[in-house]
């Protein structure tokens, strides 16, 4: 059975009423240059339908005692963006993974009073969803709803074509290195994002159903893997279509070989739920796993 590292307020049910290792020794603080040069952030761990105090979807990417990726903008994201101490000065790149509201829609707010000089990047559009730059232009061009940030804003626009499986440089600095490519999230068009810098990686596996095996190779052998659990090993229709359950996702990170699995994107604020999810992972994983929190770092090595 997996490990499972736990700093929420649902810890004291979880050690209860699992039979696997529960650990408290995790990270808190961010930047922790000292464990390791790259960590991650959560800014949100929630999903969309609210999970106790839980922001939605958001997280940054420390490097070398900076915060300079942030991956998704949901809701409750610009608090606790501010609360990380995270400056937007600093951000090269934002990597939107879809255009559902908990994955994006926090995005204006960032950059009210900050503006920014950036890259950003995003999927390829369907009908019901617009691409990159159908979004940004509703939001920042001329007569977008937020036209009067725009003057703040210098964006570097990088769209990812997610109607195949390719895989797509989305930026690069020095040894930092970041790829995106598409993700099974029903028929909504989503991009899962990997982030090397030298012999370290995190995988950003966004909302996905899981259904892609080819999706194995693009994780393979990752440090830390972040995964988004919504479903339960029960869930059918719309949920099931849009989004792995738990034993998925185990059977995904064992066959990647994944070091640390993090659980994010907790689409429920029963503990009852949230542990039977947990054990079904761990049956299947036999890996380290985080339950992810607002604000927890967790050290990528």
């Amino acid at each position: 059975m997996g490990k499972i590292n736990t700093m929420n307020k649902l810890s004291s049910y979880l050690i209860c009423s699992m039979a696997f290792v529960i650990s408290t020794s995790v990270w808190a603080e961010c930047p922790a240059t000292d464990e390791s040069n790259m960590q991650l952030q959560i800014l949100g761990s929630g999903g969309p339908n609210g999970s106790g105090d839980r922001a939605s979807t958001s997280y940054v990417l420390w490097i070398d005692g900076v915060g300079r990726i942030l991956i998704d903008a949901g809701s409750g994201t610009k608090l606790a963006f501010d609360k990380s101490g995270a400056n937007f000065d600093d951000i090269d790149l934002v990597a939107i993974s879809h255009f559902h509201p908990d994955h994006s829609a926090e995005l204006p707010a960032l950059l009210w009073t900050s503006g920014g000089s950036f890259r950003i990047s995003g999927p390829t559009g369907s009908e019901a969803l617009p691409s990159l730059e159908s979004f940004l232009d509703s939001l920042f061009g001329e007569g977008g709803a937020f036209n009067v940030i725009s003057r703040r804003l210098e964006l570097d626009p990088l769209t990812v074509n997610v109607t195949g499986t390719d895989v797509t440089e989305v930026w690069r600095d020095g040894d930092i290195l970041v790829h995106g490519r598409s993700v099974p999230h029903g028929t909504v068009p989503a991009v899962g994002y990997r982030v090397d810098i030298g012999d370290h990686s995190i995988v950003f596996t966004s909302d996905q159903n899981g259904s892609d095996d080819s999706f194995i190779e693009f994780i393979e052998d990752v440090d830390v893997l972040v995964i988004h659990m919504t479903a339960t090993e029960d869930s059918t229709g719309g949920t099931a279509q849009l989004h792995a359950k738990p034993s998925v996702w185990g059977q995904m990170a064992t066959a990647a070989n994944a070091g640390h699995v993090v659980v994010s994107h907790i689409s429920t604020s029963s503990p009852e739920v949230l542990s039977t999810n947990l054990r079904v992972l761990a049956d299947n994983y036999s890996g380290r796993v985080t339950v992810g929190e607002d604000l927890l770092c967790v050290p990528v090595n």
